[in-house]
C-alpha cells in the first residue's frame, strides 16, 4: 500500500484502495447478512407467538435486551443520566450507558418506539461493522482474495462449540462461540447494536494503526492526517464499550514498550500516535471509575455484574478452526516479529488473551475484537502456508470444507431461540414471551402509572415492566437490581405465601402488585390468595383484572 500526500505535503495513512466492484460485493454480502438477522424478528412480530402469549421484542439474550429497552426509555424521557430501573430505591444517576440513552433520545425525536429504534440501530451498526471489517482487510492486503477471505472468515466464521456440544451432550457448559456473543461478529449482530458498533470502531482503529506503524510512514499525528479521526473513534469506543477499548489501548502501550527496548530510545512518532488514541478517552474511563467508586448504587451494580472468563478450553473451542488454521501464521509472526502488520497483531493477540484472565469482574467482555488478530493470522497462514501444501485443484474444496465447519455455531445461535416462539413452555421460560394478561397489565401501567412508582411482580414480568413503562420493580434483573440475591429471595417467598404479607410492600414502597394463578418455574409455586385478599381489603385499594392476571393498585 502506497502512501499518499495532500497538497500541503502532510503525510497521511494509506488510503484504502477499493474498487467500486469490491464495495458493491461487500455491500451486497453485508446487506444480505443484515437482512438475515431481520427475518426471525419479522416472523416473531407477525403474530407467530402462541395464543395467550405476547412476544416481547427480543429473541436473543432477552435478559440484557430488556435492560437496553429500559435504558432507552430513560433517553426517551429526556434523561442523559442513567438510573437503575430494576431497583426500587431512589439513587443518583450517572453519565453511563450513554449509547442507549442517546438511542432513546433519537427515538423521542423521531417519535418511534424503543423496540423499533433498537432494531433499526442493530441493523445500521451491523452494516457499519461489515464495512469496517472490509476496510481493515483492504488496508492490510492489496489483493482481492485475502481481503475477501478476511472479510468472509470474520463475517460468518465461528468456533467448534456445535461439535463439542454434539459429542458431550452438555447444553449448559458451552464454549465461547455459543456463550459470548461479542466474541463472534455475526453472533453479535443478532443480540444488540452496541456489540457490532464496538467491533466496527475497533476495526477502524486497527486499520489506522496497521498503516501508521508500517515501515516508511514517518508523519506525526495531526488534524489533517487522521489524528482527529483516531481521537474521535477512541472516545466513541470508550463511551460505547470501554471493555473493547482496553485491550487495544493496552496493546499500543506494550507495542511502544517493545519498540523502546528494541531501539533503546523512545519512538516519538509511534508514541504520539498511541497517545492520540489513549489520551482523549482517558477522561471517559476516569469518570467511569470515579462514578463506580463514589455513587453507591453504581458501585453495587458493578460489584454484582460478574462475567468471568470460562476455562481456556472453552476459548479454544470457541475460536475452533479459525485458531487452528491461524497457528502457522501466529508462529511466523512470533518468529519474525515483522513490523508490517504482524508485530501489531502478535502483540494484540497476546495482550488480549492475557487480559481475559486479569483480576477484573468483566473478563469475558474483553473478548470483543480478539477474533480480528486470529483471523488476520488465519488469512496469512492460508495464503503463505496451507495453500502451498494443498494441490491447486483441491484448494476450493478444502476452503469450502473449512467454511462448512466454521458456520454451524452461528447457525445454531440463529435458529435455537426461534423454538421459544413456537413452544409456549420454552418461550415463557426463556422470557421471550409473556402471558397475555401480564402484557396487558404492563400496557395499563404505562398508560396509568406514574414514573418511579414501584411494582411487585414475579421475575418474568418484572424483567419487562421497566422495558415498556416508566415504573420500577422490586426485583427484575440479577445485575441491575441492587442487592439482587436478597430481593429475589424476598419476592420468591412473598409469592409462595411465606412471611408477612405487608412487610415487603411497606419496605419497598410498593404501589402495584401483579400476580396470576399460574406457577412460574421455581419462583412461584403457589397463588398467594391470602396476601392478595388482605391487600385488596385495604381502604382505597383497587383491582384491575386482565384475563387471568390481577393487578392490585394500593393506596
Amino acid at each position: 500500500m502506497h502512501m499518499t500526500h495532500v497538497s500541503n505535503n502532510v503525510q497521511q495513512p494509506a488510503l484504502t484502495s477499493v474498487s467500486r466492484k469490491e464495495w458493491r460485493w461487500v455491500i451486497i454480502f453485508g446487506g444480505l447478512l443484515v437482512a438475515l438477522t431481520l427475518l426471525p424478528y419479522a416472523w416473531a412480530f407477525s403474530g407467530s407467538a402462541p395464543a395467550g402469549t405476547r412476544f416481547m421484542g427480543i429473541l436473543y439474550n432477552p435478559l440484557d435486551g430488556a435492560s437496553y429497552f429500559a435504558k432507552m426509555r430513560q433517553g426517551q424521557a429526556g434523561e442523559w443520566l442513567f438510573h437503575l430501573a430494576y431497583t426500587p430505591e431512589p439513587h443518583d444517576g450517572a453519565f453511563l450507558q450513554v449509547f442507549y440513552l442517546a438511542l432513546g433520545q433519537v427515538a423521542r425525536l423521531l417519535d418511534i418506539s424503543t423496540p423499533v429504534m433498537f432494531h433499526i440501530a442493530r441493523v445500521v451498526t451491523s452494516f457499519m461493522m461489515f464495512i469496517a471489517i472490509y476496510h481493515l482487510g483492504s488496508t492490510i492486503w492489496s489483493r482481492i482474495r485475502p481481503r475477501r477471505l478476511f472479510f468472509g472468515m470474520l463475517a460468518v466464521g465461528s468456533g467448534l462449540g456445535w461439535l463439542l456440544m454434539i459429542f458431550t451432550r452438555d447444553f449448559k457448559n458451552l464454549s465461547t462461540d455459543l456463550l459470548i456473543p461479542e466474541s463472534i461478529p455475526l453472533y453479535a449482530t443478532f443480540v444488540n447494536p452496541h456489540f457490532p458498533l464496538s467491533i466496527a470502531l475497533i476495526a477502524l482503529l486497527a486499520a489506522t494503526f496497521v498503516a501508521v506503524l508500517r515501515p516508511g510512514f514517518t508523519a506525526f499525528p495531526s488534524l489533517a492526517n487522521g489524528g482527529l479521526a483516531v481521537a474521535l473513534v477512541s472516545v466513541a469506543l470508550a463511551l460505547v464499550q470501554p471493555q473493547g477499548w482496553a485491550p487495544f489501548g493496552a496493546t499500543l502501550c506494550v507495542y511502544i514498550a517493545i519498540l523502546t527496548v528494541r531501539s533503546r530510545q523512545i519512538p516519538r512518532r509511534e508514541l504520539f500516535w498511541a497517545l492520540v488514541m489513549i489520551l482523549p478517552a482517558l477522561p471517559v474511563l476516569v469518570y467511569d471509575l470515579a462514578v463506580i467508586n463514589s455513587n453507591w448504587a453504581m458501585r453495587i451494580w458493578n460489584e454484582q455484574n460478574q462475567t468471568p472468563s470460562p476455562t481456556v478450553d472453552k476459548y479454544l473451542f470457541g475460536f475452533g478452526l479459525l485458531l487452528v488454521v491461524a497457528i502457522p501464521g501466529i508462529w511466523r509472526g512470533l518468529r519474525r516479529f515483522e513490523r508490517d502488520g504482524d508485530r501489531l497483531m502478535v502483540v494484540w493477540l497476546v495482550v488480549n488473551a492475557l487480559l481475559l484472565y486479569a483480576p477484573f469482574n468483566l473478563q469475558r467482555r474483553l473478548t470483543i475484537g480478539l477474533i480480528i488478530p486470529i483471523v488476520y493470522f488465519g488469512v496469512r497462514a492460508l495464503e503463505d502456508y496451507w495453500f502451498q501444501r494443498i494441490r491447486p485443484r483441491w484448494r476450493d474444496a478444502a476452503l469450502l470444507t473449512f467454511f462448512v465447519f466454521i458456520v454451524p455455531s452461528n447457525a445454531l445461535n440463529y435458529v435455537v431461540p426461534l423454538a421459544g416462539i413456537t413452544n409456549v413452555a420454552w418461550g415463557l421460560e426463556g422470557k421471550l414471551l409473556l402471558p397475555s394478561g401480564y402484557a396487558q397489565a404492563i400496557d395499563w401501567l404505562q398508560s396509568n402509572g406514574e414514573a418511579g412508582e414501584v411494582v411487585l411482580a414475579m421475575p418474568a414480568p418484572s424483567l419487562w415492566i421497566p422495558a415498556y413503562t416508566d415504573l420500577r420493580v422490586v426485583y427484575g434483573h440479577p445485575y441491575e437490581t441492587l442487592h439482587a440475591e436478597a430481593r429475589v429471595n424476598a419476592v420468591t417467598d412473598w409469592y409462595r405465601g411465606l412471611g408477612d404479607c405487608r412487610g415487603l410492600i411497606e419496605t419497598e414502597h410498593v404501589r402495584y402488585v401483579l400476580a396470576r394463578p399460574a406457577p412460574e418455574g421455581d419462583l412461584a409455586t403457589a397463588w398467594p390468595t391470602a396476601c392478595l385478599t388482605a391487600l385488596g381489603e385495604m381502604p382505597g385499594a383497587m383491582r384491575h383484572e386482565f384475563g387471568d392476571a390481577l393487578l392490585l393498585e394500593l393506596p
